[in-house]
């Protein structure tokens, strides 16, 4: 048995009309019947219908003009005409108007039922390539916010969840940590994936500038407006808008920003013309907005309207091996971009990833792939292709202190290593501004030793 679809007929022939309900009921169809344009508003405005089927004159107006309200209410509903023979060439140009097929009476009922038959499929395949390509474009962004850490799992799988939710959502978490790869797997998982996604760092844009970024502009609304321009809540509009560092947003905006929360209506800068949207927000922050409310800085009710669905982000030192997870990631995208051929990462260069807190988080660890990448070109990842903040006391001392064994014949292995202890001590003392007891500390040997290795060695400052 086919699966059941609702159906929507429109015609003004009570005979005609029933006798097409008695048929399409038959053919496992739910139906709703409307005798006029008026009847059938009401019943799409209660409902939700797969195919259409018009009469194009009807007593209250014409099935043109329902086919283009229909349409715009919703693209994806199938819409069917039924004409006069005088009417074909208006059938024609309401194909282009976005009709999917017409039929001219009389026709048969067997007809009608391939037809609707013929639409349904194409339907489906339709919803089929829509559903493959939003779950392409959320494993893409999946891949962007990959991790193995218990957190990182459990906002994939929230995120999956929300994706077809219009309910908002604000993301927390330090800067770097992901927040707009996030809000782009959120879009990318739901129903406006094909719609716009339309990013803003309201903290970036000064706020004299932010009001027309994000609501637009009327010709002549300040000096400079020479012509009219919409804002990123008008380019959104079906789709997403990613409001990242909401926290830096200015007390006048946030009351603007609350009535478009509140209504989905806003006003473009100079206008006194009242625009809708429809759009899912999603907004961002480092900030810890409930210390923000109490220092005055952030409007409370703004933050609960923002609140809805909170999603916190944990720093990548939380985030155990995720740490080189991504950096395997990351090479191997930098490699494939930069035709270069990094091997991975040694043993002791991975212990420096694990260890090392990360304070620029993902965006940092991103940053220095690229630029190790971009300067090492092949072989594999060492101490010496980090920068000396990844590296503990230890790893800077022997990272400072290198000797090419292929420039030598031999070497004094007794000399070196006297060499290399001299250095070392030398950088424990001017960490410690030459304090004795606490270089002592730092190098764990005892005070009176190292003072007899610096008056042997000879050691003193260098004179800056």
């Amino acid at each position: 048995m086919k699966q059941t679809a609702y159906m929507l007929l429109v015609d003004d022939e009570e005979d005609l009309r029933m006798t097409l309900q008695e048929t399409l009921e038959d053919a496992n169809y739910h139906v709703t019947t409307a005798a006029n344009a008026m009847r059938a508003r009401e019943a799409m405005s209660q409902g939700k219908y797969d195919v259409a089927v018009l009469d194009i004159r009807l007593p209250d107006g014409s099935g043109i003009d329902l086919l283009q309200e229909f349409h715009a209410a919703d693209p994806d509903m199938g819409i069917i005409l039924m004409t006069g023979y005088s009417e074909v060439n208006t059938a024609v140009e309401a194909v282009r108007l976005g009709a999917d097929d017409f039929l001219k009476k009389p026709f048969d009922l067997g007809e009608l039922l391939l037809r609707i038959e013929e639409l349904m499929k194409k339907r489906q395949l339709k919803q089929e390539h829509q559903t493959l390509k939003k779950k392409v474009a959320a494993d893409s962004s999946t891949e962007l916010l990959m991790g193995q850490c218990a957190s990182i799992c459990k906002i994939r799988e929230t995120a999956r969840l929300l994706g077809d939710s219009d309910s908002t959502v604000l993301i927390t978490g330090e800067s770097g940590t992901g927040k707009e790869v996030l809000a782009n797997l959120l879009h990318a998982s739901g129903d406006r994936s094909g719609k716009p996604f339309v990013s803003i760092n309201c903290g970036a844009i000064p706020e004299e500038l932010l009001e027309s970024e994000l609501f637009g502009h009327v010709k002549g609304a300040f000096t400079g407006a020479v012509r009219a321009r919409a804002g990123r809540f008008e380019v959104a509009n079906g789709g997403t808008i990613f409001l990242d560092e909401i926290g830096d947003m200015s007390a006048k905006l946030q009351v603007k920003l609350l009535r478009v929360l509140q209504e989905r209506c806003f006003e473009p800068v100079g206008s006194h013309q009242s625009m809708h949207v429809d759009v899912r927000v999603v907004a961002a922050t480092h900030r810890d907005l409930e210390q923000e409310i109490e220092a005055g800085r952030f409007r409370e009710d703004l933050f609960y309207r923002l609140n809805v669905i909170p999603l916190q982000l944990p720093a990548l030192r939380e985030r155990g091996e995720d740490s080189l997870l991504l950096a395997e990631h990351f090479m191997a995208l930098f490699n494939a971009k930069k035709k270069t051929s990094i091997r991975g990462f040694d043993e002791v260069a991975k212990k420096a990833f694990l260890h090392y807190r990360w304070p620029g988080n993902v965006r940092e660890l991103q940053n220095l792939i690229e630029r190790i990448a971009t300067l090492k070109r092949e072989g594999e990842v060492t101490l010496d292709d980090l920068p000396s903040r990844m590296l503990n006391e230890g790893q800077r001392a022997m990272q400072g202190f290198r000797i090419d064994i292929a420039e030598h014949d031999n070497l004094d292995f007794k000399g070196i290593v006297d060499e290399f202890e001299s250095h070392l001590i030398l950088s424990a003392l001017k960490r410690c501004d030459w304090n004795k007891n606490q270089a002592a500390k730092f190098l764990s040997m005892n005070r009176t030793t190292l003072v007899e290795k610096i008056k042997k060695k000879g050691l003193v400052a260098a004179v800056e």
